[in-house]
């Protein structure tokens, strides 16, 4: 499995941050998780078809974690025949949006034997050849998820945001078993209200995206060497192999 940052800001775009979205590779495939970033260019300027994406999960329906869906869908629906994607959105108003959104621009309805759209719920909701995808409620708003990325024996947590301040304590509790990567946000917290939850994370190594203020860079690394695993803040286009 590969994970690649493709945005790594909060709820804004910085001069070299795109809004939240990573992209996974297994075998043949590419995976998101949310799509806040530009996500339709970035796969241009890299080369990679954008036909090649299997499924898209989103956490939350908030903007800086969705708004490159429409375009992103728009191109895959007209342009590339190959299209094969399931679409998982938090909320039926926003995948009427999206649906809307490609008609107002003059190019029709999505095509249904491209795009699967379904509302997850908690559990598991997505599984194919490569890997398995489950929704873990947490509390940032209504709804909104973690999820649980695991292939064969490898497991990373996409944290997608969770309450301010912690208040409701909603890091999930598979956080505290042994993964491979954690992807946590920490715009809505710091790590008075995180510590509790890092002293008992079991995963070898804690990536922070969704950073604010930008003060908490330096606060990052300089925390690092409390917990007995590594821990950084990703540049947008960096890359993991788990």
């Amino acid at each position: 499995m590969k994970i690649t940052f493709l945005g790594t800001s909060h709820g804004v775009p910085r001069a070299s941050r795109y809004c939240s979205s990573f992209m996974i590779e297994s075998g043949d495939s590419v995976y998101l998780v949310d799509a806040g970033a530009p996500v339709t260019d970035i796969f241009q300027t890299s080369g990679r078809p954008l036909d090649s994406i299997r499924a898209i999960f989103t956490s939350h329906a908030h903007c800086d974690h969705t708004a490159g869906i429409p375009f992103l869908l728009n191109r895959m629906n007209w342009y590339l025949y190959r299209t094969n994607c399931d679409v998982f959105i938090t909320t039926e108003e926003l995948i009427d949006v999206i649906k809307a959104t490609n008609v107002a621009w003059g190019d029709g309805e999505l095509n249904p034997n491209k795009f699967r759209f379904h509302v997850p719920t908690e559990g598991v909701v997505f599984e194919d050849e490569n890997i398995k995808a489950e929704y873990i409620k947490t509390m940032h708003t209504e709804p909104s998820y973690a999820i649980l990325i695991t292939e064969g024996e490898k497991r990373v947590l996409f944290g997608g945001d969770f309450s301010q301040d912690l208040k409701h304590n909603d890091v999930p509790a598979v956080a505290y078993e042994e993964l491979d990567a954690f992807v946590c946000e920490m715009g809505h917290f710091g790590f008075d209200e995180l510590d509790p939850h890092l002293r008992k994370c079991g995963a070898k190594q804690v990536l922070f995206t969704h950073v604010y203020p930008d003060g908490r860079f330096d606060e990052i690394r300089r925390m690092s060497e409390r917990y007995p695993f590594p821990m950084r803040a990703p540049d947008d286009g960096d890359s993991i192999e788990i």
